[in-house]
């Protein structure tokens, strides 16, 4: 437990596929954290996105996930669930500077 009385959660560190406005693909080298899956029901993912306008911070959950074939790891389907009003405007606007 840290100083602040918040605990630190297991990370993972991996890239997006794809983006939009309700949902990401997710390339990860793993499918589990310690003993948990990360694509298990009801399983929330805190996500951390370096856009080039700015890091966002949202919670999302995985709806499919596949092994890759070339064994360099997993594509996650995640849906978001929240973000903040202000991670929300720039995760939009880099969203709509993708197409």
């Amino acid at each position: 437990m840290s100083a602040n009385g918040s605990r630190r959660l297991p990370t993972l560190h991996g890239h997006t596929l794809d983006v939009s406005a309700t949902g990401l693909a997710l390339i990860v080298p793993a499918i589990r954290i310690g003993e948990h899956y990360l694509a298990g029901s009801d399983r929330k993912l805190y996500i951390k996105l370096e856009l080039p306008n700015g890091p966002v911070e949202l919670k999302a959950t995985a709806v499919r996930y596949e092994s890759l074939d070339d064994d360099s790891g997993y594509l996650i389907g995640a849906r978001i669930l929240e973000m903040s009003d202000s991670d929300r405007a720039t995760f939009e606007k880099y969203v709509s500077s993708q197409g």
